[in-house]
């Protein structure tokens, strides 16, 4: 075999896919804001939010490379990383979308507010970890000290395991090797405080006891002697001042250190599970009794998504004798399987992020629904789709001039307009009052359902005005076939995504999740 017959192959190859994959790898360096960002969310959601950050420059870099050269089409790519708010905004809208940093902060939080109790198994461990600094847990049982202790086994807990993780030689914990390292730093010189400190204040309380003859569960008698006014209880008084503030000082430091570990154990566990449930199933290994995971948005949307692929390929099949697709055959097809799941996907994902994030999106004070945002959040979907819905235009018309067709296909849109719109009205706690579960969720199969139909009905009474390509599909089709192949699966179709999806939509985009990423460093825990 000659050399030729290697490179020639492999030059056909970079020829087709060199520029695209410049064009994803310098935009997935742009996506990295921060070490670590891929730990800061879910695997299918980190892929979720870059897909949808990059995919419109490739749409662009697919229309480029008609009038200029593949490499003059990377380099202006890499150029309009350049202009100065757009590009910065598009990431850091898709980097919500995705949950980042919001979905390891909103872990981070139900950690701290979790029950947590050493498990059997850890205890021997931390007893054998914890002897060799000078620590006996059953030395400090005072009640002054309880609160250190709790904090105390809780990060010396959250330390055992993360030295395990380490040892198993995890990907995340090699690739934050120096933050676990600065951790592990602070840990060390905390645990040799704690036992000074708590000691020292166990001698100062009981030399008070002992002088003042106060019983040594006698806490209340050790409270009044703030009241004498003898130069011995001032001196008394003066170590127990001393004393506490020492246990608080302690107590800050140890709270600082834990809001760290808990975040870096947060990531660790986002990073090595697919899904929140597997996470929080790993952090209950550790000793946190966590509530079931919540539906996600992105099992929704995945169901969502997956239905409607399913539900176009049935329909593709039932009707392919009666239905035929205008332009190319095969790209038309392709785009009726992918079109009405990313109709779904996007909208359904803005309504969820808007609702969550911002006032507007949601009743005011008075229960009145938020009219303007339920008009205009399906502005967004059709902003976001007009460039997948411009690329298929391309490919499925090619012997048309090509403005004119995306021009007259600009209508279309008024699907992704109207499901955001049916979807933000849907999901308002308000719409429905208080009717009974079974009622809400058959009123919204029969709004979205109907909606969906007069959709269609608009769509069509504009295609009688100025004709559109892909509306081709109806022309040649009576009146009778076009309620049984169109109307009648559209309307089914809207019903079943309206009946089985909208309350779970309800239920995800109420729950309100943490806006304020302090990402604090493990140097704010001094020693």
């Amino acid at each position: 075999m000659s050399l030729a017959h290697v490179v020639d192959p492999l030059n056909a190859i970079f020829e087709s896919f060199g520029g695209p994959l410049l064009v994803v790898l310098f935009y997935w360096f742009r996506f990295h804001t921060m070490k670590g960002t891929r730990s800061f969310t879910t695997r299918p959601l980190f892929l979720f939010g870059l897909a949808v950050f990059i995919t419109p420059f490739l749409v662009i870099y697919a229309v480029l490379p008609e009038k200029l050269s593949p490499v003059a089409s990377v380099w202006l790519l890499m150029c309009v990383w350049l202009i100065p708010v757009a590009p910065k905004a598009w990431r850091k809208f898709c980097q919500e979308l995705a949950g980042i940093p919001v979905s390891a902060l909103t872990l981070r939080e139900a950690l701290a507010a979790a029950p947590f109790q050493v498990g059997p198994d850890d205890m021997p461990s931390l007893q054998r970890k914890l002897s060799r600094v000078g620590y006996q847990i059953e030395d400090f049982c005072a009640t002054q000290s309880t609160a250190i202790q709790s904090r105390f086994l809780k990060i010396s807990a959250l330390m055992l395991h993360l030295e395990r993780w380490a040892s198993e030689h995890e990907a995340f914990m090699e690739r934050n090797s120096n933050l676990y390292a600065e951790l592990l730093a602070v840990y060390d010189a905390l645990c040799f405080r704690t036992v000074r400190v708590l000691k020292s204040s166990a001698e100062i309380y009981g030399a008070i006891m002992e002088d003042s003859h106060v019983e040594p569960d006698d806490w209340q008698a050790l409270d009044k002697l703030s009241t004498r006014h003898t130069v011995v209880s001032q001196l008394q008084l003066a170590a127990q001042t001393a004393a506490g503030c020492m246990l608080e000082d302690l107590r800050k430091d140890m709270d600082s250190l834990l809001n760290n570990l808990l975040l870096f154990a947060a990531r660790a566990a986002l990073a090595g599970e697919w899904t929140f449930g597997r996470s929080r199933q790993r952090l209950g290994a550790i000793g946190f009794t966590l509530e079931p995971a919540p539906p996600g948005i992105a099992k929704f949307v995945a169901v969502a998504a997956g239905f409607g692929f399913v539900w176009c390929l049935a329909w593709l099949l039932g009707s392919g004798k009666i239905v035929h697709m205008p332009g190319d055959q095969y790209v038309g097809m392709m785009r009726t399987l992918l079109m009405t799941p990313l109709y779904l996907i996007v909208n359904f994902w803005l309504v969820y992020y808007f609702k969550r994030q911002y006032a507007f999106a949601n009743e005011n004070i008075f229960g009145r629904l938020p009219v303007g945002f339920i008009l205009t959040v399906g502005l967004w979907g059709a902003l976001i789709l007009f460039p997948v819905q411009a690329a298929f235009d391309f490919y499925q018309f090619p012997e048309r001039p090509y403005l004119d067709v995306v021009l007259r296909e600009l209508p279309i849109l008024i699907f992704p307009w109207g499901i955001a719109a049916m979807a933000a009205l849907l999901v308002q706690d308000s719409t429905w009052g208080k009717r009974s579960r079974k009622t809400r969720r058959m009123r919204d199969g029969l709004v979205f359902g109907g909606g969906m139909t007069v959709l269609l009905w608009v769509l069509l009474a504009i295609h009688q005005i100025s004709p559109m390509p892909v509306m081709d599909v109806v022309d040649n089709v009576s009146g009778w076939t076009f309620v049984w192949s169109f109307v009648l699966p559209t309307f089914a179709f809207g019903f079943i995504i309206g009946y089985t999806l909208m309350a779970w939509l309800r239920e995800a985009a109420s729950r309100v999740p943490v806006k304020s990423p302090v990402l604090a460093t493990a140097s704010l825990a001094s020693a």
